[in-house]
This record gives C-alpha cells, sequence and structure tokens, in this order.
C-alpha cells in the first residue's frame, strides 16, 4: 500500500524528479530573477511525446508573434522573445499590485532525442506558442517481427 495520493513508491529517482520539476516551476514562473539569470520573466512551458514528434507549448501572453524567435540546435530548443510594457501614461490610475512581467525572456529546453529540424514548425494562438519537433528517423522505434523456427 502506498501513502495517500501516491499511486507508486516513493524513490530517490522521483523525489530528485519532483523537486527539479519545483525549482523549474519556481524559476520561471514568473518571479523577478534578472539577478540571477539575466531576465526578469521566462514563460512556462509544457512538452508532449507522440511516437512520431514531441510537442511543447510555451505561454506568451501578451507577447507579440513578431517578437519570438525559435531555434533547434544539438537536441536543444530555445525560445527568445520580448514582452513590451504598454507605454508610459497608459495605466488606469495609481498602482495598487503589480506582478506582470516585461522584458526579453529565453527558454532552452533539452530534447531526449534528435528531431528532424527541418520539418520542425511553431504556430501562436491565442497567447499559446505551439512547436511541434518531428522526431529524426535514427530515433523513431521501429518494431520488427518475430519469426519462429522449429
Amino acid at each position: 500500500m502506498f501513502p495517500r495520493g501516491f499511486e507508486k513508491p516513493i524513490s530517490l529517482s522521483g523525489l530528485q524528479d519532483e523537486m527539479s520539476r519545483l525549482i523549474e516551476r519556481v524559476w520561471h514562473s514568473g518571479v523577478s530573477t534578472g539577478p540571477l539569470d539575466g531576465q526578469e520573466w521566462a514563460p512556462p512551458v509544457d512538452m508532449y511525446e507522440s511516437p512520431d514528434r514531441y510537442t511543447l507549448y510555451a505561454e506568451l501572453p501578451g507577447v507579440e508573434p513578431s517578437a519570438v524567435e525559435v531555434s533547434y540546435l544539438a537536441r536543444v530548443l530555445t525560445i527568445r522573445g520580448e514582452k513590451v510594457p504598454p507605454p508610459p501614461g497608459t495605466e488606469a490610475g495609481r498602482t495598487v499590485r503589480h506582478e506582470r512581467r516585461f522584458g526579453t525572456f529565453c527558454r532552452s529546453v533539452d530534447l531526449p532525442a534528435d528531431v528532424d529540424a527541418d520539418r520542425l514548425s511553431a504556430t501562436f494562438h491565442a497567447g499559446v506558442l505551439e512547436v511541434t519537433l518531428p522526431k529524426s528517423q535514427a530515433s523513431v522505434a521501429k518494431s520488427v517481427k518475430v519469426n519462429v523456427t522449429e
């Protein structure tokens, strides 16, 4: 029996993975990390794997699509851009709370396998960047039929 809320036993590896995810969320959750990594903010990302591709989603609310650059080199996907603050004097009054972050950002994500960089594509819709990274033929799992001999 596992502790309530856990579907599998707790392992050192699992704990390490969870701590890495926690640190990543805190590091890039909109908290100002300027003194540490040179940028004011970085967008949160999710990445999924299917048999023939990886798909990455990055939340970029308020970022103009023309201000986003996506690149890939040596198993690393990099997203750069800038979220421009509103012009001075356009505020609706005295600032009572200030949580939104502006400025340049850069997110680099290590991929677990090679992708076909020539077929990489990116779309932007409703403030979400979707990057499709087709796996290279060497990275796609192949199966063979097992013949039985007697």
